[in-house]
């Protein structure tokens, strides 16, 4: 009786031994993913602490957010590791855009596409999801173990784009004739622009003033002009301008500007010259128009208006000054 007694035991022993380790390892037969990759634009940690490759180009770090115990490894290589509390620093050369994920227990995951090749001095992170063991029974010396993966999902932000600087030549055509002006334009995804034009004359002093038939003070006889006039034009906007794709940018914006018209009395009437009211305008000016840029090249398009009665369009082309490289 005994020796039944014994046996029993040992065998009930083993049957807890075995369905312990199949658990254990159904649990560590889960594998790990990348949860999300993205792009620290405010993170200057690969800047201040830049770390530079066999070609002296500064490397790009990503942080992973994973236990120590993972490996690395490029096409390109891996020019410095760091583990940090929580996370490991990876100094990365320039233009990587695969990394393979090694781990003791949880395999291998080969050749992970980044989306993206990786640019000097630029700090991005990495999140991954890993087996997490729960507790969900336990009965004395028999305890089952459950795997759930915690998935977190990752809203997808806009990139951050490079500060451009354009300066276009332009001209404008108007009832007075062209005028010539510059334009000037900064901007990320927003920015600002400024547009001075001007036809570089003037109509000099008058006498006085006529209305736009030419009569003087509503009489109903009207001077005699020699047919000579002077036009004096200029306009100056500032606004703000919006990168709608890669190519095209709008801009809008108000300032001032004044197109004064004068007519030159007859030697009969004394001579001299005269403002016309009727063909002068002043005061507030407005401009909208669009911005298409191919490379360095650069085209404007837009209509100006002095106070909403005289209108005129400009044409400009240029090219773009500067751009941030080391932005994304």
């Amino acid at each position: 009786m005994k020796r039944t007694s014994s046996f029993g035991n040992a065998g009930r022993l083993l049957f807890v031994v075995c369905l312990w380790l199949l658990s254990a390892g159904s649990a560590l037969s889960q594998e790990f993913s990348v949860s999300s990759f993205r792009i620290l634009p405010n993170d200057v940690s690969a800047f201040v602490n830049s770390v530079r490759d066999l070609n002296d180009e500064a490397c790009a770090l990503v942080k992973v957010e994973a236990p120590a115990d993972f490996a690395f490894s490029t096409p390109l290589g891996i020019v410095k590791r760091k583990d940090e509390v929580g996370e490991i620093w990876l100094y990365l050369p320039k233009g990587t855009k695969m990394i393979t994920l090694k781990h003791p227990d949880w395999g291998v995951l080969r050749d992970y596409k980044l989306g993206m090749a990786l640019e000097s001095r630029m700090t991005y992170e990495m999140k991954l999801t890993l087996p997490k063991p729960i507790v969900t029974e336990r009965h004395d010396t028999i305890v089952q173990v459950r795997t759930v993966v915690d998935t977190v999902t990752v809203a997808k932000t806009r990139p951050r784009l490079p500060l451009c600087l354009y300066a276009l030549a332009t001209v404008s055509a108007h009832d007075n004739g062209p005028s010539y002006g510059v334009f000037f334009a900064m901007m990320r995804r927003h920015g600002f622009f400024v547009h001075a034009s001007t036809d570089f004359s003037s109509i000099g002093t008058t006498r006085g003033s006529c209305s736009k038939d030419g009569s003087i003070g509503g009489a109903a006889e009207k001077p005699y002009y020699s047919g000579n006039t002077a036009k004096s034009h200029y306009t100056v906007t500032a606004g703000a301008v919006h990168c709608l794709t890669r190519h095209l940018s709008l801009f809008e914006g108000i300032g001032y500007g004044s197109s004064a018209v004068a007519w030159q009395l007859a030697e009969s009437e004394g001579g001299g010259y005269m403002q016309n009211n009727g063909l002068t305008h002043k005061g507030v000016a407005g401009e909208a128009g669009a911005l298409l840029s191919f490379g360095r090249i650069a085209v404007s398009a837009s209509a100006v208006t002095i106070a909403g009665k005289q209108w005129q369009g400009s044409l400009g082309v240029g090219i773009k000054l500067w751009r941030d490289k080391n932005e994304k």
